[in-house]
């Protein structure tokens, strides 16, 4: 299994603090309160570990927004212990307001990774279907369009459904294709298992998934835990460690090809927050982050993308 390192350039910490982002978290906090005050949503409880199993009655509790959460001693994984039905967090996120912004730069950093999996694998994945909420944002098909060249890039948005995605089910194997992306998907639904479990079934042996999600074995939740700007409770209902994810791939029959833990973040915002944090007195980080440079700063992040310490996991799996 592979583990490659994305180097790239280090985000503007704006774009994690500024205030659109705030703004998206405040939002998606109000929709949980809702969720929360309504008595005709059914929430389902969760007894375990979603991702290697565990009980949660040997995980550690604390609480985000009024949101229950568990973090697995055995994989290291972060849950939510009960979770509204899929329906229903469907729902939410159609209520959210879709972002029109350009999405070439996103669109090119995922075409590089088919890509370099697809000369690694010397055998072509010029079908992708690229799974999302239904908030997708209307700059991203105009991108794939512009940009994809030759590989079809289809998209299909995750609508109000059922539990065990079975309408979802249908339509993938409709299509074939021979790539499934799931960018940001796993963090949001109620059952990750249940949505790998499907889109398993419906494609032929041998399609290749490209799967994100945040990461809970990375620096930023190390340190910051559930006040990382990152952690939205509604967002962020399963955090996965590289070894929780494992676990669950390999029990539904995938074979993980690669992993990777890209992200570029991590520093910066660990950066803002020793800068700025009353009374924050870590032995080495305080002052690491405190006189780091940029060229400091990158190198870190770099470290962490080399030794899977980054908040963002990547994995490439095949059935």
């Amino acid at each position: 299994m592979q583990t490659p390192v994305f180097l790239d350039h280090l985000p503007d910490i704006d774009t994690v603090a500024g205030q659109k982002p705030v703004q998206y978290r405040l939002a998606r906090n109000k929709a949980l309160l809702e969720l929360m005050l309504d008595n005709s949503i059914n929430w389902q409880t969760r007894s375990s570990c979603p991702a290697c199993g565990a009980n949660c009655a040997s995980s550690r509790s604390f609480s985000q927004t009024l949101l229950e959460f568990q973090n697995c001693t055995n994989c290291n994984t972060i849950y939510a212990a009960r979770t509204p039905d899929q329906a229903t967090l469907d729902q939410s996120r159609l209520a959210q307001t879709p972002d029109a912004d350009d999405r070439a730069f996103e669109f090119t950093s995922l075409l590089n990774w088919v890509s370099l999996t697809e000369a690694r694998l010397e055998r072509p994945l010029d079908r992708v279907l690229d799974i999302r909420f239904a908030t997708l944002a209307p700059g991203f098909p105009e991108a794939t369009k512009r940009l994809s060249h030759n590989r079809s890039w289809s998209f299909l948005p995750l609508t109000p459904d059922s539990d065990d995605f079975t309408a979802l089910g249908e339509e993938v194997a409709k299509l074939a294709p021979k790539a499934v992306l799931l960018p940001a998907e796993l963090d949001r639904v109620a059952d990750p298992a249940a949505l790998l479990r499907t889109l398993k079934g419906a494609v032929a042996p041998g399609t290749v998934f490209f799967v994100a999600s945040s990461c809970a074995d990375g620096l930023e939740y190390e340190i910051l835990g559930a006040d990382s700007p990152s952690f939205v409770p509604l967002d962020r209902l399963t955090v996965f460690s590289i070894k929780g994810f494992e676990t669950l791939v390999k029990r539904l029959g995938f074979k993980a090809l690669e992993v990777s833990t890209p992200g570029r973040r991590d520093a910066v915002i660990l950066e803002r927050y020793f800068n700025s944090a009353e009374n924050s007195d870590i032995p080495f980080w305080s002052s690491f982050f405190r006189e780091a440079d940029k060229n400091r700063l990158r190198d870190l992040q770099i470290l962490l993308q080399r030794s899977l310490k980054s908040g963002v996991l990547r994995f490439v799996l095949e059935t």
